[in-house]
């Protein structure tokens, strides 16, 4: 999967989630906001070696909103990720 398929597919998930969390958390709202946010703009700029970073922001959004696990890619994702070269950003 290269670096722009990766973040197509993680940008579309973090959608759908960040609406189902609006629904969940309606009175949490203004963090809702700005945890999508801050992972939107993570994944946005998501580069292979920025990758740990983009990581353990998801481990500290977990935390706060655990629907957030379904954005944690899978070891063989992580691993082709490392492998690819940063050409198709």
């Amino acid at each position: 999967m290269s670096l722009r398929e990766f973040k197509a597919k993680y940008m579309a998930k973090l959608m759908t989630l960040c609406k189902q969390l609006f629904e969940k958390y309606n009175d949490r709202s203004d963090r809702v906001q700005y945890v999508c946010d801050l992972i939107a703009m993570k994944l946005r700029s998501l580069r292979t070696f920025t990758l740990t970073d983009y990581l353990a922001t998801l481990y500290n959004a977990c935390k706060e909103f655990r629907e957030l696990e379904a954005l944690i890619p899978s070891e063989k994702e992580v691993e082709e990720l490392i492998k690819t070269p940063d050409l198709d950003q």
